[in-house]
């Protein structure tokens, strides 16, 4: 067997080529709506719209989906943007007096 050696650039090209890795995606967390019996329906829906960027018919949805099953998934969000969106959220809801609450998963 033969070995050759290779020289002092080569290995540090390599050794830099290897190492090189691509950032990792952020932990995704979901943002849950729990229902109420004082948050209105078009409230619920304005702020899906509003906040966390929905189209009319998805926020219906969503909207819906809280008033049949008691929560809803809103969305997945990095920890930081689903801790904003749900702080945003839950200060329009208290500015409109509504007890409008959400859970971070």
């Amino acid at each position: 067997i033969t070995l050759r050696a290779m020289p002092q650039t080569e290995m540090q090209k390599e050794s830099r080529s290897n190492m090189k890795t691509s950032p990792k995606e952020p932990k995704k967390f979901e943002v849950i709506i729990l229902n109420d019996d004082f948050t209105t329906f078009e409230f619920v829906i304005e702020v899906m719209m509003v906040v966390f960027g929905k189209t009319q018919q998805q926020a219906e949805e969503i909207a819906e989906m809280t008033h049949i099953y008691q929560k809803a998934t809103v969305g997945r969000y990095s920890l930081d943007i689903a801790r904003s969106k749900v702080a945003k959220a839950t200060g329009m809801a208290r500015e409109e007096g509504f007890p409008l609450k959400f859970e971070i998963q």
